[in-house]
Protein backbone atom coordinates (compact mmCIF):
# COMPACT_ATOMS: atom_id res chain seq x y z
CA UNK A 1 0.00 0.00 0.00
CA UNK A 2 1.34 3.45 -0.96
CA UNK A 3 1.32 5.98 1.72
CA UNK A 4 -0.55 8.77 1.48
CA UNK A 5 1.79 11.03 3.35
CA UNK A 6 4.71 10.17 0.93
CA UNK A 7 2.52 11.42 -2.10
CA UNK A 8 1.21 14.58 -0.29
CA UNK A 9 5.09 15.34 0.20
CA UNK A 10 5.62 14.43 -3.60
CA UNK A 11 3.01 16.58 -4.72
CA UNK A 12 4.16 19.62 -2.45
CA UNK A 13 7.35 19.21 -3.63
CA UNK A 14 6.12 20.04 -7.11
CA UNK A 15 4.30 23.35 -6.19
CA UNK A 16 6.28 26.43 -6.75
CA UNK A 17 6.30 28.23 -3.16
CA UNK A 18 4.71 25.75 -1.58
CA UNK A 19 3.80 26.95 2.30
CA UNK A 20 1.46 24.18 3.16
CA UNK A 21 -0.87 21.04 2.04
CA UNK A 22 -3.08 18.56 3.29
CA UNK A 23 -5.56 15.59 3.04
CA UNK A 24 -8.58 16.51 5.18
CA UNK A 25 -11.92 14.50 6.23
CA UNK A 26 -14.50 17.02 5.39
CA UNK A 27 -16.87 15.52 8.21
CA UNK A 28 -14.89 15.65 10.81
CA UNK A 29 -12.61 18.47 9.93
CA UNK A 30 -9.15 15.83 10.63
CA UNK A 31 -6.07 16.18 8.72
CA UNK A 32 -5.05 12.63 7.42
CA UNK A 33 -1.57 13.91 5.92
CA UNK A 34 0.08 17.09 6.20
CA UNK A 35 3.05 18.56 4.94
CA UNK A 36 4.55 22.15 5.28
CA UNK A 37 7.58 23.81 4.71
CA UNK A 38 6.78 26.57 6.86
CA UNK A 39 7.21 26.79 10.68
CA UNK A 40 5.03 29.25 11.06
CA UNK A 41 2.25 27.47 8.61
CA UNK A 42 0.43 24.85 10.64
CA UNK A 43 -2.39 23.17 7.90
CA UNK A 44 -3.60 21.48 11.05
CA UNK A 45 -4.98 24.60 12.69
CA UNK A 46 -7.21 25.26 9.21
CA UNK A 47 -8.50 21.73 8.31
CA UNK A 48 -11.62 22.26 10.35
CA UNK A 49 -12.68 25.67 9.18
CA UNK A 50 -11.71 24.86 5.55
CA UNK A 51 -13.97 21.97 5.89
CA UNK A 52 -16.65 24.07 6.66
CA UNK A 53 -16.00 25.75 3.34
CA UNK A 54 -16.37 22.42 1.64
CA UNK A 55 -19.92 22.19 3.24
CA UNK A 56 -21.27 25.63 2.78
CA UNK A 57 -20.28 26.06 -1.09
CA UNK A 58 -21.92 23.17 -1.77
CA UNK A 59 -25.18 24.08 0.17
CA UNK A 60 -24.69 27.71 -1.55
CA UNK A 61 -24.50 25.30 -5.41
CA UNK A 62 -27.70 23.25 -4.51
CA UNK A 63 -29.58 26.34 -3.91
CA UNK A 64 -28.41 27.44 -6.69
CA UNK A 65 -30.12 24.49 -8.62
CA UNK A 66 -27.52 21.80 -7.80
CA UNK A 67 -25.11 20.03 -10.61
CA UNK A 68 -27.61 20.52 -13.40
CA UNK A 69 -27.77 24.06 -13.23
CA UNK A 70 -23.89 25.03 -12.11
CA UNK A 71 -22.14 22.22 -12.32
CA UNK A 72 -19.80 20.54 -10.50
CA UNK A 73 -17.21 22.49 -7.81
CA UNK A 74 -13.56 22.39 -9.65
CA UNK A 75 -11.70 24.06 -6.68
CA UNK A 76 -12.35 26.89 -4.06
CA UNK A 77 -9.64 29.61 -4.25
CA UNK A 78 -9.02 31.66 -1.42
CA UNK A 79 -6.94 34.84 -1.62
CA UNK A 80 -5.65 36.93 1.15
CA UNK A 81 -2.30 39.93 0.72
CA UNK A 82 0.04 37.39 1.48
CA UNK A 83 -1.22 33.76 0.11
CA UNK A 84 -3.30 32.05 -2.22
CA UNK A 85 -5.40 28.74 -0.38
CA UNK A 86 -6.52 25.52 -3.16
CA UNK A 87 -9.01 23.77 -1.77
CA UNK A 88 -9.86 20.43 -4.41
CA UNK A 89 -12.56 18.23 -3.05
CA UNK A 90 -11.44 14.44 -3.20
CA UNK A 91 -14.99 11.85 -3.75
CA UNK A 92 -17.29 12.87 -1.47
CA UNK A 93 -15.57 13.08 2.16
CA UNK A 94 -12.38 14.40 1.57
CA UNK A 95 -10.67 17.89 0.21
CA UNK A 96 -7.08 18.41 -0.43
CA UNK A 97 -6.06 22.27 0.30
CA UNK A 98 -2.77 24.13 -0.94
CA UNK A 99 -1.71 27.16 0.15
CA UNK A 100 1.30 29.00 -1.66
CA UNK A 101 2.44 32.33 -1.88
CA UNK A 102 1.42 35.05 -3.49
CA UNK A 103 4.76 34.52 -5.56
CA UNK A 104 2.98 30.61 -6.98
CA UNK A 105 1.93 30.51 -10.13
CA UNK A 106 -1.53 29.52 -9.13
CA UNK A 107 -2.15 27.60 -12.95
CA UNK A 108 0.40 25.74 -12.20
CA UNK A 109 0.03 24.63 -8.52
CA UNK A 110 -4.12 23.92 -9.78
CA UNK A 111 -2.47 21.54 -12.92
CA UNK A 112 -0.08 19.85 -10.32
CA UNK A 113 -3.01 19.44 -7.63
CA UNK A 114 -5.48 17.71 -10.30
CA UNK A 115 -2.25 15.61 -11.79
CA UNK A 116 -2.04 14.12 -8.28
CA UNK A 117 -5.76 13.91 -7.32
CA UNK A 118 -6.13 9.87 -8.54
CA UNK A 119 -3.43 8.88 -6.32
CA UNK A 120 -4.92 10.75 -3.78
CA UNK A 121 -8.20 9.05 -4.49
CA UNK A 122 -6.49 5.84 -4.90
CA UNK A 123 -4.75 5.80 -1.76
CA UNK A 124 -7.78 7.21 0.03
CA UNK A 125 -9.70 3.90 -1.23
CA UNK A 126 -7.17 1.42 -0.14
CA UNK A 127 -7.46 3.25 3.62
CA UNK A 128 -11.11 2.55 3.26
CA UNK A 129 -12.07 6.52 3.57
CA UNK A 130 -13.75 6.06 0.35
Amino acid sequence: MVNIQKILESCGNEIPALLATSIVNIESGLGIAHYSINANFDPAVSSAAFAEVIKQNQMALDFLGGYETVGETEDILITTDKVYILLRQLGDKHYHGVAVSKKSNLGLARIIMKKYEIDFLETLKELGEL
